[in-house]
């Protein structure tokens, strides 16, 4: 043991390891006694995490835009739908910003191929609106990769009665 504290690298290292240790029991501590208010921010994060995505079972972008969703950390439930305009329908999404697929994600609804970091910044901000939306199928955005090519893209927010702004751009 002398020689071992006699090394301040070792001294230092070993310091750095027992604080991490330490921060990570007072961590765990620290949320098991939070209020139970806190307690359901936690699960709310959670359930944010879970979408619902309806699809066309004829769509292959769909099924890469889902496995985009989940590599960014989402849990989704994969509806298959033959009638997707009454889903479209019932979500509101404006006829203008329609693409092959719908997402519902906390009270927020997502039209077609929206980058993940996107979706993550809808939920972070809680802006006023009803949705976020790609319309069409832009080449290059999350399921309609193809090579390098990027073609540039919008991603717009609506609102229940259809305003639309610019919400984040690609290129």
């Amino acid at each position: 043991m002398r020689f071992l504290f006699s090394n301040p690298k070792a001294l230092a290292l070993g310091l750095a390891a027992t604080s991490l240790v330490l921060a990570g029991c007072a961590a765990t501590n620290d949320s098991a006694l939070a209020p139970p208010s806190e307690q359901a921010g936690s699960a709310e994060v959670a359930m944010v995490n879970e979408i619902t995505v309806f699809r066309s079972p004829t769509c292959g972008c769909c099924g890469k835009w889902i496995e985009h969703a989940q590599a960014a950390g989402f849990q989704v439930k994969d509806e298959v739908t033959e009638d997707m305009a009454a889903i479209k329908q019932q979500y509101g999404v404006p006829q203008n910003l329609t693409s092959c697929h719908t997402t519902v994600v906390g009270d927020y609804v997502v039209e077609g191929h929206v980058p993940a970091e996107d979706v993550q910044k809808l939920l972070t901000e809680k802006p006023d609106v009803a949705g976020i939306a790609v319309p069409g199928m832009p080449i290059g955005s999350p399921g309609m990769e193809s090579g390098d090519y990027t073609e540039p893209y919008t991603v717009f927010s609506f609102t229940e009665s259809g305003e639309t702004a610019a919400f984040a751009e690609h290129s």
